[in-house]
């Protein structure tokens, strides 16, 4: 384990992904759906937000990611001293639900039992059209510590071809905590943002605005498996790899 660690925050490109960034600005300014695909959080998103893309009906995704010291979101102390481990579970099914379980640790700290645990829903409530773009309402970590408790809705639209570059599309949503239950979490809070460009249908180079910081990343499918490499705050190396399996044809 410790030397895949070493070799997924191996991964990055600070200048790519510094000019991948300045994009976030055009999800800010219009509506925002890429591939269904995990982010760092472990649901469907880019590289730290959520999308109103969902998962196929009966598709259940494993994975694993490494999040940066800086950036996992636990202040206990000592926890910036290590990296965070990130294995999660998500299902979709109906096909308008997703569900998604996840686990998260401290890499080099004994002791932790099975760690953060952190349970997440999200409901279609609008497919894409023409001239609409894809709504989803989600919600995660309601019970427990809530460390990570957010509600929101996001909206995701596939806005332009560009040749040479690939498909477009902008993803634009709001979470908050509007049931009052948020303790010390570092979930959503305020408007959220991102914008994704698929060159084929293998590859996304992505950017969001996740409420706190601005992160860009890049992401490879090989067959049902998919890498993420991601630079947080533009200097927080994190990575991960998710396989994703169909339940039925």
């Amino acid at each position: 384990m410790r030397s895949f660690h070493r070799a997924m925050l191996a991964v990055g490109n600070p200048s790519r992904t510094r000019k991948i960034a300045s994009l976030i600005v055009l999800a800010l300014v219009s509506t925002t759906v890429a591939a269904s695909a995990q982010a760092l959080t472990g649901t469907t998103g880019l590289v730290s937000i959520p999308t109103a893309a969902m998962p196929a009906d009966g598709a259940l995704t494993l994975g694993v990611n490494v999040v940066n010291r800086r950036y996992h979101g636990f202040e206990n102390p000592g926890y910036d001293r290590h990296e965070a481990l990130v294995e999660y579970a998500s299902i979709g099914f109906l096909p308008f639900v997703e569900i998604g379980l996840r686990l998260t640790r401290m890499t080099g700290v004994p002791h932790q039992a099975l760690g953060d645990r952190m349970v997440s829903l999200r409901l279609r409530a609008m497919t894409e059209g023409a001239y609409r773009p894809a709504v989803v309402v989600g919600a995660h970590d309601l019970g427990g510590t809530r460390r990570f408790h957010t509600i929101y809705a996001v909206a995701s639209k596939s806005v332009a071809t560009v040749p040479r570059v690939g498909v477009v599309g902008l993803h634009l949503g709001y979470g908050g905590d509007p049931l009052s239950l948020r303790r010390r979490a570092k979930g959503l809070n305020g408007t959220f943002g991102g914008v994704s460009v698929a060159p084929t249908r293998w590859v996304s180079l992505m950017a969001d605005y996740d409420t706190e910081y601005v992160n860009a990343g890049a992401r490879l499918k090989v067959w049902r498996f998919a890498l993420l490499a991601a630079a947080q705050n533009l200097d927080g190396f994190s990575a991960g790899i998710s396989y994703t399996q169909p339940l039925h044809r």
